[in-house]
């Protein structure tokens, strides 16, 4: 790693990358942290119970202190939030192990929250890169950093994509916050509960290369965030729902729960919620069109059946 060589005092920065089975980049992504302008005071990597080579490239890059293993497979949720309580810095970042950071991304954004007294988190632009590395486009915030509470709230709900939760974050704010909560839209909630308090500090820099991949479904990355929970259909509904009941949880003040209402009944017309709409009765469709016609008898005279119905109205 390089350092600037000159440190803050009592500021310190904790980069954990939480992976299952990520052997194929997750070298990129430590060596990503590594070549940090200033230097991280510690990188951690979460392995979830991977069945490939992750923990051995990882242990050779940073050692075995450095590399927190799991003898089951404890969800992406659990995961995550294991990286934030057995991180040790004032600040702290997620990468996802098969993302990578900017060179300055350290650097730019303690300088951004150095000059923002209250600031909590810090979001640089993000680059969207192919399974090659191959630069795609850039998604950029800036309304998020706005002190008006409507303005944060509609940008974000309008987003075609949810990537804000890769911020430099006070990590003790973030060990307040509900963290990743075990369900569809973790990510999403997360970065809502932010903004219902507080704008966050914004860089239109792109610091962090954010992979993508071919469409991936709904269902297995729901699985992947509790393996052990029961199936659920009507995801983006229930995401909906959920962001509907955080707005008015403690420390929201009463006006922004009604902005924030308003702006969830707002968006609900917007292209991008009437293609995640969509989404949900397509999927529930499928699964229909899929089953025997004895088990879509049996599942349409069940009272599961009808209370998913009845969650659409």
């Amino acid at each position: 790693m390089t350092t600037t060589g000159d440190q803050d005092a009592g500021v310190s920065v904790s980069v954990a990358i939480p992976v299952y089975n990520g052997e194929h980049y997750v070298g990129e992504a430590i060596a990503s942290v590594q070549g940090q302008t200033r230097t991280p005071d510690e990188c951690l990597v979460l392995d979830n119970c991977s069945t490939d080579r992750t923990v051995e490239i990882a242990t050779a890059a940073l050692g075995p202190a450095a590399v927190r293993t799991s003898e089951v497979n404890l969800g992406a949720v659990a995961n995550f939030n294991r990286a934030v309580d057995e991180a040790t810095g004032t600040w702290f970042a997620w990468l996802g192990a098969d993302d990578r950071l900017a060179p300055r991304f350290v650097e730019r954004c303690l300088e951004a929250v150095r000059a923002v007294p209250d600031a909590v988190a810090c979001l640089p632009a993000i680059q969207f890169i192919d399974p090659d590395g191959e630069l795609l486009g850039v998604q950029r915030d800036p309304d998020l950093a706005s002190a008006d509470a409507r303005t944060r709230l509609r940008s974000f709900l309008n987003r075609p994509r949810w990537t804000e939760v890769y911020c430099l974050y006070r990590r003790d704010v973030l060990l307040a916050s509900p963290g990743f909560q075990p369900e569809y839209g973790a990510d999403v909630l997360l970065t809502w509960w932010f903004l219902l308090r507080s704008p966050l500090v914004v860089l239109d820099e792109p610091l962090v290369e954010y992979r993508t991949y071919p469409v991936k479904t709904a269902d297995a990355t729901a699985e992947s965030l509790n393996p052990t929970a029961t199936r659920r259909r009507w995801l983006m509904t229930h995401l909906w729902l959920s962001l509907w009941r955080q707005a008015a949880t403690d420390g929201v003040d009463r006006r922004v729960t009604r902005t924030a209402r308003r702006e969830l009944v707002r968006c609900l017309w917007h292209r991008q919620w009437l293609k995640h709409i969509a989404w949900d009765f397509y999927l529930v469709a499928g699964d229909h069109v899929r089953m025997p016609r004895r088990r879509l008898a049996k599942v349409r005279r069940s009272p599961e059946s009808r209370d998913e119905g009845k969650s659409t109205t």
